[in-house]
């Protein structure tokens, strides 16, 4: 077969021959890793929102405040969420389970999207009596 001089395509080099499959394992592997971190997103967001309905809402467990003074912090559970994957991630020597993670953030989302007001972190102590 004759060669066409104009063309742009140009045979593969020998050398070249292993490139492309390494990069497409490698998205392969990206592909793994979105799709497990995202499926653990859905599990997380699914899971907290029926244990919110179930047990919270229906007061069988309350929300946690520490009380300082005349003023409490309110632990919403992303922010339970952050400190969590932070004890995991310095535990396991910055290796975190990529559906665990998932979980993890699918929790956070939950809290932030269905509450107003997952931003009132500090809020004033309503059973607070001054001393004075």
């Amino acid at each position: 077969m004759g060669e066409n001089k104009g063309s742009k395509i140009h045979p593969v080099k020998s050398s070249e021959a292993g490139v492309a499959p390494k990069v497409q394992q490698f998205n392969r592997v990206k592909i793994h890793y979105s799709i497990r971190f995202t499926m653990g997103i859905v599990v997380g967001y699914i899971l907290c929102k029926l244990f919110c309905d179930i047990f919270v809402k229906n007061g069988k467990v309350d929300s946690i405040f520490l009380d300082y003074g005349k003023w409490q912090v309110h632990l919403h559970h992303w922010i339970m969420g952050i400190i969590v994957l932070a004890i995991v991630w310095v535990i396991d020597f910055f290796y975190l389970p990529t559906f665990f993670a998932g979980v993890i953030c699918g929790g956070i989302l939950q809290d932030i999207y269905d509450y107003n007001d997952w931003h009132q972190v500090i809020i004033k102590n309503p059973d607070y009596q001054s001393k004075t």
